[in-house]
This record gives structure tokens, sequence and C-alpha cells, in this order.
């Protein structure tokens, strides 16, 4: 009988014969030389050890592998990355009060925001060089190509103010967040006075919402212990939902963790390979 089987010591796949009466089988890895027994049996789903059934021709099915035991470590994720999606639906809703109050306390922890800003005429597009540009506390200019960047902003909504001579003066909230940068194309407009744009919600409600889907994709994947990559990263996008007060985001970073934790029973979960 033919199968693949996973060395325990170095984790290298190879493909072997065994005799079909055998039920237990001493092999020798071909990377590391390491001996260790397989056996081959029957798959039973309600069965606490894992078995990886391969099949290699029909209509017989077999199972060459390490055997290693499931955990309740994907469970215990994936109800956390469900409450991620609920406190993250939740919070996105009243996504104002909920961002401000927890990008203070990120704020409170020493985190800050990069900001990039575009800066054209709006009659032509063309860049505009030497825009004085105030950001709180932090003042500067655009370069040649109409661009600003500055680091270590204050998390929250912030008040950017953008003056130009012959140009009326422009006053913009945006958002800044951790570790993704806030990039903005401004336009400004030839005249005096001033023109001012409010910071709108709608858009902040409908990026925690998103990752908050995140997570409840990855909560599935868990569940299902496939797409390892797919689980990682909806906990990862599920922390950015912050939720309700950053409960959501410490659940994310617990699910992240687990998940990590219980990786070889991802890649044990594969199934029906071809080789």
């Amino acid at each position: 009988m033919k199968g693949r089987t996973t060395c325990p010591k170095c984790k290298h796949e190879f493909v072997l014969d065994v005799p079909d009466d055998h039920k237990e089988h001493e092999v020798i890895c071909p990377k590391c030389e390491n001996k260790f027994t397989i056996r081959t049996t029957s798959f039973d789903s309600k069965s606490k050890d894992e078995c990886h059934w391969e099949e290699h021709g029909e209509p017989r099915k077999t199972i060459l592998s390490s055997i290693r035991p499931k955990t309740n470590k994907p469970t215990i994720a994936t109800i956390l990355l469900v409450c991620v999606f609920a406190i993250g639906i939740g919070t996105a809703v009243f996504a104002e009060t909920f961002t401000e109050y927890s990008l203070g306390i990120l704020s409170d922890a020493g985190l800050t925001g990069t900001v990039e800003l575009s800066v054209i005429d709006q009659s032509n597009n063309e860049s505009l060089e030497n825009v004085t540009i105030t950001i709180g506390d932090i003042s500067g200019s655009t370069d040649e190509d109409g661009s600003y960047s500055v680091e270590n902003v204050t998390l929250g909504i912030q008040k950017v103010e953008l003056s130009l001579s012959e140009y009326k003066t422009h006053i913009q909230e945006i958002l800044v967040i951790p570790f993704i940068t806030s990039y903005h194309e401004i336009k400004m407009k030839k005249g005096t006075g001033e023109k001012q744009f409010i910071f709108n919600t709608a858009g902040c409600t409908i990026i925690l919402a998103i990752f908050a889907v995140f997570a409840l994709i990855g909560a599935i994947t868990t569940l299902k212990r496939q797409h390892f990559d797919v689980a990682v990263a909806g906990s990862v996008l599920g922390i950015l939902s912050f939720g309700f007060f950053m409960i959501g985001s410490i659940l994310g970073i617990i699910a992240l963790i687990i998940i990590i934790k219980s990786r070889e029973e991802f890649k044990n979960g594969k199934k029906g390979k071809i080789f």
C-alpha cells in the first residue's frame, strides 16, 4: 500500500510503500535519517487522534501518518474571533464614539500614526509646492511634487490646515490610526477665505465593518482547521476593528496567539492530497 507520511523531527514529507498486512511499520526519513514508526488505520472523525487519509488509486484508501491529537485550541480561537466580529459590528454602528475612545487609549500607550498628503490645484490638477501644513502641533510644507509626509501624529480625528498665497485656506479633519498610513489627496482652490471639511464617520463605519467581517472569515477557517494563513490574517485584521473600548483588539490578539500555537493542527487538517 502506498501513502505519504511526515517526519516528526524535520517535517519532511515523503511517499513510501508498506506491506498491506502490516499495521505498524518502521520508517527512516530520507532527509534527516530519523527513525520513527507509522501505522495504518481507518479514519474515524470522532477519534481523539487525527488521522489523514492519503488516496492513491481506487477504490482503496490508506493512511500513513504520525498520529497527532486534536486539541480544543482552534475551537477557543473560533469563539474569540466570533466575539471580535460581533463587537466590531457593534462598534461600527457607533463608530465615532468608540473610535475616538479606543484611539485615545492607544495614543496614551505611546502609539502614533503616519500621514501622507498630496496637494494639487483644483482647477488644473497641478502639484502645489511650499503649501504650509499644520497638523496639531506639527508643521511643515509640501515638496516640489506637492507631497508631504509626517510621522508621530497623534491618533484620532485630527484637524489639518493648509495655506498658500492666492489660495483659500483649506481646513480638513482626517482620521489617524496606528500601523496604517493615512493618505489624502487635497485640492486647493484659488481665492480668499477658507474651506472646511468635517470628518465623515460613514467611511470609518465601513472600514471597521470590513475588519470585523475578516475576523468572521478567520473564525470559519479556524473552526475547519484549514487555510492557516487566512486564519492568521483574519485575526490580525480583527485586531484592527478595535471594538468596544479595545476589547475586540484584545480578543483578537489572544485568538492570534492560540492560532499560531495550534498551527500543526491546520497543517494536518489537509485532506485529499494527490501524489
